[in-house]
């Protein structure tokens, strides 16, 4: 997951690329979506504003790699369905989990409502603060963050059941792929270092934002360096 910050008022070409060939700017995105010519526009500008990576599990998606998402699904509100506020870039076609033939995210989630903390400001790691719904794991999990009120613990809970966010290749690709690398480097870390070893890797995410699974990252080493 992570946290996307919305433009105040939508792209200047939004509704252009949300117009038929007839020339009739939709709001059903559903029922015209085979006419929507200018789709790939949107999900560019969309893949830019999340710094390339999917909005829900924070691996890094591309044009072709990737589909647009309604965070209220379109057949809960139709006149939500084409609205910019609502829209995201996810990851498409997950391979499911060998372990439970499970999807995830918008895969998984289909029609059913989570509580959108990708657009809460709360929910992203920064030089002050941690995630205050979320907590990353060593073994490449996500769990509900205990030290939040016992309402927000059941709907994080709920956001990375319904997305399936520990789907068991995700925790091997946060664990094997991102947090053994910097484990390892802090095992061979000199010992006059280890204790700036963690604090440097957290500044170097931090300004990085195109890093695949960034927030689980800074979110795990924010515990490192005791921002909370």
């Amino acid at each position: 997951m992570q946290f996307i910050k919305k433009l105040v008022t939508q792209p200047a070409d939004w509704d252009y690329w949300f117009t038929t060939t007839t020339n009739r700017r939709t709001y059903d995105y559903a029922s015209d979506y085979s006419d929507l010519h200018h789709l790939r526009a949107a999900k560019h500008f969309l893949i830019n504003e999340q710094n390339g990576c999917c909005a829900y599990c924070g691996q890094g998606i591309s044009l072709d790699g990737s589909s647009i998402e309604h965070v209220v699904p379109k057949e809960l509100n139709v006149s939500l369905s084409t609205d910019y506020q609502n829209l995201v870039a996810v990851c498409k076609k997950p391979v499911k989990d060998p372990e439970t033939g499970k999807d995830h995210c918008d895969k998984e989630k289909g029609s059913r409502v989570i509580t959108p903390f990708i657009f809460f400001a709360d929910s992203d790691v920064t030089d002050k603060k941690g995630n205050t719904y979320f907590k990353s794991k060593s073994d490449g999990s996500i769990e509900a963050n205990t030290n939040t009120t016992l309402s927000n613990w059941y709907q994080a809970q709920a956001f990375i059941e319904v997305l399936n966010l520990n789907h068991s290749l995700l925790r091997q690709n946060r664990a094997k792929d991102m947090l053994a690398g910097l484990l390892s480097a802090y095992i061979a870390c000199p010992k006059g270092q280890k204790g700036i070893f963690w604090k440097v890797q957290f500044e170097h995410i931090l300004k990085n934002k195109k890093i695949p699974y960034r927030q689980f990252l800074l979110n795990y080493i924010a515990g490192k360096i005791g921002v909370n």
